[in-house]
């Protein structure tokens, strides 16, 4: 595939909430005598990039170079989150991650037995951008934006995109004609316009409109809607194990992408790997439909793996070969 070969040229900025995974994975052999919970003897610990990182760590599987925009803390985790960016394939003289005092780095721990996830611990404060902190990313986003081919928003809600830096940077983004892919929330949902894509699962896109989506056509209904409000040229709508919905505006309809998935272990992560995948052959010259296709091949490989995994560049090539995808 020729797009493939332009990913190594390829750069995306990634800009969003920065978060740090720290797995524990081991094995249940008993009942706490304290309390009726397993003891969770730990075999193995490590700790990844989450969040935006995660798309950052997507990315850099395929080979594709990403600046990254964000916050952290004052604190050793942000420590942990530089040495971890700079394993990826980020251009980190150009990376600006803002150092909060009042704000700690996002950690979400997992502790995992038998390959069954036993609990989750968040620690975290959530408080939005401070005006001096946007206009030091501003700042930064717009000092880059012409070396980028695509951009994406990473949105977890988490404090980092604030409507005033949604609204900015996507203006900024569109006046330098470049490709712009958000993962929203809800709480931003109808602030993205102008984005190029938008790639929510169907429970987000149901709850944006107060309704459920479960057919095909209610899912074409709301992709219609949603690009509509938005003023965009195109909307993906993720729906689990039916696989993906793209609504092309131009072309008044939507694609309806069944999963490729043959068994589905953990969807963690699945929707950083859509948006990031999507983007990235966009960026390298596919048109919006092939794209989609190629994305919704690497949700089927990383469904398969464990926590937030990613999908390697021969990975993907490999999927899209069985299905018979692009040969």
């Amino acid at each position: 595939m020729e797009a493939a070969s332009k990913l190594k040229t390829t750069k995306i900025i990634v800009i969003g909430d920065l978060i740090l995974d720290e797995y524990l994975i081991g094995e249940v052999n008993r009942i706490s005598p304290e309390a009726p919970v397993p003891v969770v003897w730990v075999r193995n610990e490590k700790t990844t990039l989450g969040g935006a990182g995660n798309v950052v760590k997507n990315l850099s599987r395929l080979g594709v170079q990403s600046f990254v925009l964000g916050r952290a803390g004052n604190d050793s985790a942000a420590k942990t989150l530089d040495d971890l960016l700079s394993t990826e394939n980020t251009i980190s003289s150009k990376n600006t991650i803002i150092r909060s005092e009042k704000v700690p780095t996002i950690l979400k721990t997992r502790v995992i037995a038998g390959h069954q996830q036993v609990c989750r611990i968040d620690r975290e404060e959530t408080f939005p951008l401070s005006d001096v902190e946007e206009k030091q990313l501003l700042e930064s986003f717009s000092k880059i934006i012409q070396e980028a081919d695509a951009v994406v928003l990473s949105d977890y809600d988490k404090g980092t995109l604030t409507a005033s830096l949604i609204r900015k940077s996507i203006d900024i983004a569109v006046q330098h004609k470049k490709i712009v892919t958000v993962d929203p929330q809800v709480s931003h949902f109808f602030q993205y316009e102008k984005a190029t894509v938008m790639t929510p699962n169907h429970h987000e896109a149901g709850k944006a409109l107060g309704k459920k989506l479960e057919t095909n056509s209610e899912v074409e209904e709301a992709a219609k809607k949603i690009a509509e409000n938005l003023n965009s040229p195109s909307m993906m709508i993720t729906r689990g194990e039916k696989g993906m919905s793209l609504y092309i505006s131009s072309e008044s309809k939507t694609y309806h992408i069944p999963t490729v998935a043959k068994e589905v272990f953990d969807v963690t992560g699945a929707g950083d790997t859509v948006i990031s995948v999507y983007t990235s052959f966009l960026a390298a010259g596919l048109g919006e439909l092939e794209a989609a296709i190629v994305s919704n091949a690497a949700a089927g490989v990383v469904v398969g793996k464990l926590g937030a995994e990613t999908v390697s560049l021969e990975e993907l090539l490999e999927a899209l070969e069985k299905r018979g995808s692009f040969q």
